[in-house]
């Protein structure tokens, strides 16, 4: 087997972590993390995995490197040096229970169970996890926690994700009106996305809650706009179907305040499309679209005469100089930025 080099992202990336630690900011660590989460290898988790296990907690950003570019045995050296006694050691970060679940560690499952109703980025992390095993060991543990916090506004906001482990198709309505009645916006992003994880039968729900205020699913406080793209992705729902789905909102009889929410809810998701960052969720594949397609699709004029693109349609619905055109403006900026670097990787991938 030949031998793939690490990339130079991870040569700079243990250049400081080694010699001169003191340099490693938390702006410059996740940039060069970035770039190897999106174009590295298993030879980076080779190279990263040691330099992590000797200081975990100052090291978490490495976690997802180990998740996307590593297999199940880097999952069961992360839960041989992270877990002792079913639970996690002191000072390792709560992202190893999402990257044990991911690459598929099996024997994980009760451990990472009996981190669910923890604080609550350990709960978030655990059910991400769970999210990617069988769970059939846990299904009758997943129906009576549903079971008991169902309806309540605050629960383990991950928790509904976990529904379609119990194979019982109610669950979606059950997921719906949870989120339409008792449930508070600041603990919503789970039932976003346990509605999405039931497939095509959930669409029309998913689509609806989209542009319905109630669900306040453009909130970026609250991680909701995230994980409602994430639920676009899963459905496998493109930018070409949700804007086209916006665009019919629009033209139907909503008041001026819905009109509002529903630009606001697809600029946000916009805005994760154009950042594409890793999700960690293996049933949601990378959009399709280029950054290229994304500037025809939402930003060219259809003719010289008249601006009928998304910006030109949100400044004659909310005022051109509202803050929320202002972001549409600069995002068509950073996605004509985008195109550019991909036509520049592609020269560059072609020589």
């Amino acid at each position: 087997m030949i031998a793939v080099a690490i990339s130079w992202a991870t040569r700079e990336l243990l250049d400081r972590y080694v010699g001169d630690p003191t340099a490693v900011t938390r702006r410059w660590e996740s940039t060069v993390v970035d770039v190897v989460l999106r174009y590295g290898s298993r030879s980076d988790v080779e190279a990263l995995l040691p330099v992590f296990l000797d200081e975990p907690g100052a090291r978490e950003a490495l976690v997802p490197v180990f998740a996307r570019h590593g297999d199940v045995r880097v999952g069961e050296r992360l839960l041989e040096a992270s877990v002792e006694a079913g639970r996690l050691r002191d000072g390792v970060p709560t992202g190893v229970l999402h990257a044990v679940g991911y690459l598929g560690c099996e024997s994980a499952e009760r451990m990472l169970w009996e981190h669910v109703e923890g604080p609550h980025q350990e709960s978030t992390d655990a059910c991400l996890g769970l999210l990617n095993l069988s769970c059939r060991g846990l299904r009758t543990d997943i129906a009576e926690a549903l079971e008991r916090y169902v309806g309540s506004p605050l629960f383990p906001e991950f928790l509904p994700i976990l529904a379609t482990k119990t194979s019982d198709p109610s669950w979606l309505g059950k997921l719906v009106e949870w989120g339409e009645g008792g449930a508070s916006t600041d603990c919503n992003g789970g039932l976003i996305l346990g509605i999405a994880l039931h497939g095509d039968a959930a669409r029309a729900a998913f689509t609806g809650l989209l542009w319905n205020p109630h669900w306040e699913a453009y909130g970026g406080g609250t991680g909701s706009d995230y994980w409602a793209y994430a639920g676009a992705r899963v459905l496998g729902l493109g930018m070409p179907e949700l804007y086209a789905a916006l665009l019919e909102r629009l033209d139907s009889d909503s008041g001026s305040d819905d009109e509002r929410h529903c630009v606001e809810t697809f600029a946000a998701m916009l805005t994760h499309w154009v950042d594409r960052g890793w999700l960690g969720l293996r049933m949601a594949p990378d959009p399709d679209e280029s950054s290229d397609a994304l500037c025809g699709l939402l930003f060219e004029w259809s003719s010289p005469h008249e601006d009928d693109s998304l910006i030109g349609l949100a400044g004659r619905l909310l005022g051109h100089d509202d803050s929320l055109v202002t972001r549409l403006r600069c995002l068509e900026a950073t996605l004509r930025s985008e195109a550019r670097h991909e036509l520049e990787l592609r020269v560059v991938k072609s020589r």
